[in-house]
This record gives C-alpha cells, structure tokens and sequence, in this order.
C-alpha cells in the first residue's frame, strides 16, 4: 500500500497448508479487500465522561447523561452503564485517544487508529489552547516502553498522554473517528476488521523510521521463551525445529531492542511466525515478503487481514495444531493453544520428517486432563504440579534453542 494511501490489493494468499474444512472458511474472509473509504472526523462532546476499565465493565466514553458511546470503547462496539455517581470534574477540554490494550499487537493496531488527527490543524490548534490528551487501557495499564518508542516513531508524545483511572467528566471532550474499524462481535467471531488510508498513513510515519542495523534473509519469531505463557501456547518448540531445519533462523523478540526486532523485519525475504499478536510485526515487512503464519487453532484473525493488506505480503497459512475446547473466556482464540508437527506442515516444508501423530503424545493428553473441571480443581492450588509443568515445557523449549 503506497503512503499517500491509494489502495492496491495484489498480496497473494496460499491456503493449500490449510485444513479443507477450514480453507473454505479462509478463502472467504481472504477474498475481499479490508480498505473501506470512509471519510474521518471528529465529534465533540460537552460536559462527556471517561470511564477507566472496572472490573467488567469496559472503558470508553459516556455522554452528559450517561448514556455510553460504544465506537469509544476497544472493539468499538461494547456497552456499559453508568449512574453519574462518584466522579471528577475537571473543567478542561480533552481529545480521547481511545481504549488501548497493553498486548504489543494492539500497539500497532487499536492503539494507533486515532492518531491521524494529531497531525490535523484542528487538533493541533486544540492542543496550544490547553486540551489535554487523555485515553484509557484494558486492566488500567499504562503504556509500555515499546509502545512509547513506537508513539515516538509515529511522530506522537507519549509523555503527554493521561491515562484516566477514575470516571472524569471533561467541560469538552472531543472523539476522533478511527481508522482501524470493528464490525460487530459475536459469540463466534470476533468480528471483521477495517481500515482507511490514515491507518496506513500512521503506519508508513512508523516504518519510515525503521534502521537498517540488523539484516537477515529467512526469520522465525518464537514465542517459547516466555515462560509466563507455557500453559497456554503448547508444542512450539517442535515447529521451530522444522523452520531451523529450512534456513530460518529463530528468534525470540524479547530479547532483542525494539529498533533491532523491527530492523530485522524490515529486512526480511521471509518472516514466519505464529497466528496471534506476534504475527502483527509483518506489517514492518516490506512489500511481498514471503510470510507464513501457523495457525494454532480453527479461527480467522481478520486483525492479521488488515496487516496482510497494509503491509502488501504473500501470505501462507498453514495448520500445525490440534487445539480443541473448552476455550478460555469461551473464545476459540483465548486458547490453550496445542501445537505439533502436522501433515500439512510436512508437506510445505519438503523435509523427510518423522513426526509423531498429537494422539501418541503424552504432552497431547496432558493438554487435555489438565483442563477437566476435576484435574483443573485437584491441581489448583498443588504448586509442585505448576512448578513440574514449567520446567517441563521450559526444559523443551531451551532444548530447542539450543540447538541454534
């Protein structure tokens, strides 16, 4: 997609790694554009509330009576109540920059979709008149140190963002549209995603910035060194060895600077990776970079079709997983994830590999006790068993990276 907007949509996607049943599902969602043209503006409220995240109850703006504005919240699309009780008055106006998520993905998602207007006239006349800049974020976290260096990359002070904890009532308070748009969400879904132009215009200002320090040809970005995530992303280890075994090189983010992870995408002729979050850093990718994301559960990420689009890649899906329910919070993709050498991952790689079916893996049905109602009671509060299952799963994954 070129800077000043004008839309292309020539990326190619390979589905032949995809399970049938589920290609036809892909084929669908992968055969529209996500670009909608859609004029942005800006919507002014007086004497409106924000609200911060309690509890369930999500974060977002409400009118002067109360009523919620659901296009303020993260999907854009939530509701909630509110009593006009126990609040702050601050006569003041402010911009709301939206609800953020502190998952790194967001940052280049949700998280950004109202900075066009920080490059507007308007707003910037709005800011040397005293308007505050004021958001609010999912658990009330603020923004992390990546996601002030990406603000930054955007041309964006983050230092001058207030993040609202406690219901304020602002005199005015003004709403930008966003350029990275939710459908509604369904209990099946979570919902189709959109963009405009000024998403990809916010975006280009980031890769723009890009340094070109570190360069390599063929990439994997693993997730297995995050110990904290062992229960819920299983079998990682072995899709890494298949990759390694192709040339990529497997890398773990967390422990590289943001400017080297993003240096080393831009850089790329191959970049794969795990559907999720992480698989959002294909847009630093350049155009038709050859991308392959491991689906590790039956769903479609329509976040990972907008960045598809935005960063103009040829995409491979391909099936490596087993993961079945029950589901965390009821959605497909909360996970536990269970992932695992599969026929169809064979076939893409070319590589004589001897894999064994997820059916005689004890890992496989470990995966599955362990979430019965009964073993999920039995173990809740046994930290010998949690501490067992860490250095399990930790043992795997440092057995495969050193194999580097």
């Amino acid at each position: 997609m070129a800077p000043n907007g004008e839309v292309g949509f020539d990326m190619q996607y390979n589905l032949s790694y995809v399970k049938p049943s589920q290609r036809k599902v892909l084929q669908l969602a992968t055969s529209r554009s996500c670009y909608i043209d859609k004029p942005l503006g800006c919507s002014c409220y007086e004497d409106a509330f924000v609200l911060p995240h309690e509890d369930a109850l999500v974060a977002g703006v409400a009118t002067s009576s109360g009523a919620f504005i659901p296009s303020t919240g993260l999907d854009g699309n939530e509701q909630r109540t509110f009593d006009r009780k126990n609040y702050v008055r601050r006569d003041i106006d402010a911009i709301y920059m939206g609800c953020f998520h502190w998952v790194w993905g967001h940052y280049l998602t949700d998280n950004i979709k109202r900075f066009w207007f920080l490059y507007t006239k308007e707003c910037k006349l709005l800011l040397e008149q005293g308007a505050q800049l004021v958001f609010t974020c999912v658990c009330n976290k603020d923004i992390t140190a990546n996601g002030r260096l990406i603000f930054g990359m955007a041309d964006v002070d983050a230092s001058k963002f207030h993040l609202v904890k406690e219901p304020i009532q602002f005199r005015r308070l003004y709403v930008p549209d966003s350029s990275f748009v939710h459908s509604e969400l369904t209990k099946d879904s979570s919902g189709e995603r959109y963009f405009t132009k000024e998403y990809v215009q916010t975006i280009e200002r980031i890769k723009q910035k890009i340094e070109s320090n570190i360069i390599k040809d063929k990439i994997y970005f693993s997730r297995t060194g995050l110990c904290s995530n062992f229960l819920r992303e299983i079998g990682e280890w072995e899709i890494e060895r298949v990759f390694r075994r192709k040339g990529y090189e497997i890398i773990r983010p967390e422990t590289l600077p943001l400017k080297d992870q993003l240096s080393l995408l831009a850089n790329c002729t191959h970049f794969a990776t795990t559907e999720g979050s992480i698989a959002h850093n294909a847009i630093f990718c350049q155009p038709h970079t050859s991308v392959e994301i491991i689906r590790k559960a039956d769903y479609v990420n329509y976040y990972q079709l907008v960045i598809n689009e935005v960063a103009d890649l040829d995409v491979t899906y391909i099936d490596a997983h087993h993961t079945t329910p029950p589901y965390g919070d009821n959605h497909v993709w909360f996970g536990p994830f269970y992932m695992c050498v599969t026929s169809y991952l064979k076939r893409w790689s070319q590589l004589n590999i001897c894999y064994v079916p997820y059916f005689f893996k004890a890992t496989y049905w470990w995966y599955q006790l362990r979430r019965t109602s009964f073993i999920a009671k039995w173990i809740a509060n046994r930290n010998i068993v949690h501490r067992w299952e860490l250095l399990y799963w930790s043992k795997c994954a440092n057995n495969s990276q050193r194999e580097l």
